[in-house]
């Protein structure tokens, strides 16, 4: 926060964004030293295969085994093989294939090809709510595109796919009073647009393009979790995009 605030108090135009949770979620190969995976997929997996690199990564691993089998969670995989792993931390994943955590892992990116997404639970509230306040700090998501059901219904993505606008309004505004509403729907709108120089979204004001979100403010909130992340919001009653109404009474209208 300081190098960005130095940065623009010497005129650079620097912003940032934040979703309000406490865990990060990426790639599990993540985890693994940088020099492992330079080269790429190929080069990476030729790696792991490798008995001398595995030894040698598997002895820097150890080390950290009990962090990481608690502060993990195995999100998707590609195979059916290795389905029931989705959901579970990466020590129960472990010992559910009567391995060490640090096997497990290597085995895993092995078996699916690195194609293993992880949720890593490696941040704190603390910093969290400093950095949501921020002027610069807008909301983002930071997800991908999930549903409830079909291939966008799979696996155990992060709950900030559906949950990260209505849990800012419900537990940061409403609940904790961390922010004023209409500072938390700036940081969601209007000052995205600005800052990515959309000129006709963001605001309600004549002649631009028709978006809105009608919600009730009394019972917004987030109902995906980590164990049940495809989980639709409750409190939206109307979504209009482009002046059509494209959510009414909460159901997608076609």
């Amino acid at each position: 926060m300081r190098l960005i605030e130095q940065a623009r108090d010497a005129g650079v135009r620097v912003t940032a964004d934040r979703y309000p949770y406490t865990a990060a979620s990426t790639d599990l190969d993540a985890v693994l030293p940088a020099w492992v995976c330079e080269g790429g997929n190929e080069a990476e997996l030729a790696r792991l295969k490798d008995p001398a690199i595995r030894d040698r990564l598997a002895a820097a691993l150890r080390s950290s085994e009990r962090g990481i089998a608690d502060e993990i969670l195995i999100a998707r995989v590609g195979s059916e093989k290795n389905r029931p792993l989705e959901g579970r931390r990466l020590g129960e994943a472990a010992q559910l294939r009567r391995q060490s955590v640090t096997d497990a892992l290597l085995d895993l990116l092995i078996e699916e090809e690195l194609r293993v997404d992880a949720i890593f639970f490696s941040m704190c509230e603390e910093n969290l709510r400093e950095i949501l306040t921020q002027e610069y700090v807008m909301i983002g998501s930071d997800a991908s595109v999930w549903d409830s059901d079909g291939v966008l219904g799979r696996g155990k993505p992060h709950p900030r796919a559906f949950g990260t606008f209505p849990r800012v309004l419900g537990k940061y505004v409403r609940d904790e009073r961390l922010l004023r509403l209409e500072e938390a729907v700036r940081k969601m709108t209007g000052q995205v647009a600005e800052t990515l120089g959309i000129p006709d979204r963001g605001m309600i004001r004549k002649g631009w393009k028709a978006d809105m979100v009608l919600f009730d403010r009394a019972t917004i909130g987030d109902t995906a979790t980590y164990e049940n992340p495809h989980q639709f919001p409750v409190g939206i009653a109307r979504v209009m995009v482009n002046g059509q109404w494209v959510v009414q009474n909460g159901n997608l209208s076609g």
